[in-house]
């Protein structure tokens, strides 16, 4: 029974991220000034992907790679306090974790591009990645690594973005799912909904600060009708 709970747990848990991410596409495709997923990709897409690609593959035939870099807490309290940065570059998952969370950085990154333009993305990626190596270090015990926290961040910004703008009654109401959503993996004991929440929080900051020139793709009907 037990193997049985956790099966389904780790199922609901990945429908419902697959679900964030979904939602997040259909809310940047409103906003986006270019098209989600180009191909071929921009170069600066290409260029972030591989700062994470990189290291994470390496430490498949190099695991130093991934010992070196890991959030360690021991290791943090003796000051390597840049291992909650580096444990974003290796994959603690195996060769599957390691596929699916560069595959779905792949798809998230010229997405973030198109909506927040490069160094907009370059900095919710990286204030992600500290805010949820801190909190993973701070409530789990054990350590660990990945980049999936910050890619799932970086795609709900747009739910921030989205808020802070003239949302129409859809919008909200995917953005509210998320958020939901966010919340439930929270109370369940998975990081990643920190990461969605963090993401939604960031986007919604920058959002008010250095807004994105963005490209609003709904009818003038739709924009009067909004309600908040």
């Amino acid at each position: 029974m037990g193997d049985m709970a956790e099966i389904a747990t780790a199922t609901t848990v990945a429908v419902t991220l697959g679900a964030i991410l979904t939602a997040a596409f259909l809310l940047a495709r409103e906003r986006a000034t270019t098209t989600l997923l180009p191909w071929p990709p921009p170069r600066s897409a290409v260029a972030i992907w591989l700062v994470v690609a990189i290291p994470s593959l390496v430490q498949i035939p190099f695991p130093a790679v991934l010992r070196a870099l890991e959030r360690d807490r021991a290791l943090l309290h003796d000051g390597h306090w840049w291992r909650i940065l580096t444990s974003g570059l290796v994959q603690d998952g195996g060769l599957i974790g390691t596929a699916i969370n560069l595959s779905v950085l792949a798809l998230v990154l010229p997405m973030a591009i198109a909506v927040w333009g490069v160094w907009r993305t370059v900095f919710l990626l990286f204030v992600s990645q500290l805010i949820v190596g801190l909190t993973m270090a701070s409530l789990y015990p054990s350590n660990g690594a990945g980049n999936s926290g910050a890619t799932l961040a970086l795609a709900a910004s747009v739910v921030g973005l989205v808020i802070m703008s003239t949302p129409r009654n859809r919008e909200m109401t995917i953005s509210w799912a998320v958020l939901v959503a966010g919340a439930a993996l929270v109370l369940v004991g998975d990081i990643h909904g920190f990461g969605v929440l963090t993401g939604a929080l960031m986007g919604a900051a920058v959002a008010t600060v250095i807004p994105p020139v963005t490209h609003d793709r709904r009818s003038p009907e739709d924009t009067r009708s909004v309600q908040i």
